[in-house]
């Protein structure tokens, strides 16, 4: 279809609105090209689609909670603990969580198991008559950058819970004892109101107690630390969360009943991701495409940063009315600029090969798995004929 990459972005942009009636008339648009026989057009149009829908499915809905939620209701006016000698707040009260994070992209099981989770805590009479309760403790672990606070956020969300933010590396003190009752301090706060206690940087206070680079002190925190997280059990919602789970103690371990490893997300959540951040910019197809190719092995950190990078390049090298749209040949050139501006590029190979000579970013492209370039695509990308493109995959690679 003439024209179609034009009609393709203003779908794009549209979708994102999230009103049925212009997904009604972009569906029939899907009809009318599939009946014209336009199978390239019209698997463009579907996979819009399909992420338009997708990105629903992630908006969070409250749970209904029964009598599971015990305790006294967190406010506005309720001040965290502090710490004694400092003056320092021990923590940080989120009352609404969903409004601080979006919702995470999540791979379909590990969504899944969080509905499980959060089931449970909607079945909690019927548990207890079989003499059990529902999750009450969660271990998040992953690489830094992969989501866990979000997803942490997310089940609060769900479960329309305040957070009480707590980051463990800010509790240590110098005073012999202090720490422990910090800790002490905040699982008695916490106790007290309904909320999801959120202990981040865990591994900064729950370390192997056998560690000999560690003095007796982390040891009296440790076994401050289990105790308190046995005198939570019954109460309430605990989710930690730690980049390093390799050091924590293994009773510290054993006391989660959950243990959620976030992974680098797989190549259809990475896109799904990408199409999050684009909004609002208007980018073709091939140009979604190569930012997903670019980002492969990066984690949902890094994927923003590198669209926030293209976001930069929109308003710095375009003006007026095309500052929100951009072509393929401009996310290359702002993945460009990215790249030798960016820290730990040693493991981002394909983002490496963007600074390429022309004819070996080609061949990359072509002969990459993802199997989405052909060389129409990438003699656009590149400002290239086809015909060039062609006679350089006919040549032996250097």
């Amino acid at each position: 279809m003439e024209h179609f990459a034009v009609i393709q972005s203003l779908c794009r942009v549209g979708l994102a609105t999230q009103d049925d009636k212009f997904r009604k008339q972009v569906e029939r648009l899907l009809e009318r090209l599939k009946k014209a026989g336009d199978a390239e057009s019209a698997e463009s149009l579907d996979r819009l689609l399909e992420a338009q829908q997708q990105s629903l499915a992630l908006q969070p809905s409250k749970v209904e909670l029964s009598r599971a939620a015990v305790g006294e209701r967190l406010t506005n006016s309720v001040n965290p603990p502090h710490d004694r000698e400092s003056s320092s707040p021990l923590a940080q009260i989120i009352m609404d969580p969903g409004s601080e994070t979006p919702p995470p992209v999540l791979t379909p099981d590990l969504q899944s198991a969080l509905d499980s989770l959060l089931q449970e805590w909607v079945d909690y009479d019927e548990l207890r008559t079989l003499g059990v309760a529902p999750t009450q403790s969660c271990l998040i672990f992953g690489e830094p950058g992969t989501g866990k606070t979000v997803t942490a956020m997310y089940i609060a969300t769900r479960l329309g819970l305040p957070v009480v933010l707590a980051r463990l590396d800010g509790m240590m003190s110098s005073f012999l004892g202090t720490t422990a009752r910090n800790i002490g301090a905040l699982f008695e706060f916490a106790n007290r109101y309904r909320c999801v206690l959120l202990l981040d940087e865990f591994d900064a206070l729950a370390k192997l107690r056998d560690d000999p680079q560690e003095v007796g002190e982390i040891k009296r925190v440790v076994n401050t630390l289990l105790q308190c997280l046995d005198t939570r059990a019954d109460l309430g919602l605990t989710i930690a969360i730690t980049n390093h789970p390799n050091l924590l103690d293994p009773a510290i371990w054993r006391r989660f009943e959950v243990k959620i490893e976030m992974p680098l997300p797989p190549p259809d959540e990475r896109e799904r991701l990408i199409a999050g951040f684009l909004r609002p910019l208007s980018v073709q197809d091939s140009g979604v495409d190569l930012l997903s190719w670019a980002s492969e092995g990066a984690t949902g950190a890094e994927v923003r940063s590198m669209v926030n990078a293209i976001k930069r390049y929109s308003v710095l090298q375009k003006t007026g009315e095309q500052r929100g749209k951009l072509d393929p040949q401009d996310i290359l050139a702002a993945l460009q600029r990215y790249y030798i501006t960016s820290a730990k590029l040693e493991d981002r190979s394909r983002l490496g090969t963007l600074r390429d000579d022309p004819k070996s970013l080609a061949r990359a492209l072509l002969t990459s798995e993802d199997g989405k370039f052909t060389q129409s695509t990438v003699a656009h990308l590149l400002g290239r004929d086809q015909g060039t493109i062609s006679r350089w995959m006919r040549e032996e690679p250097a």
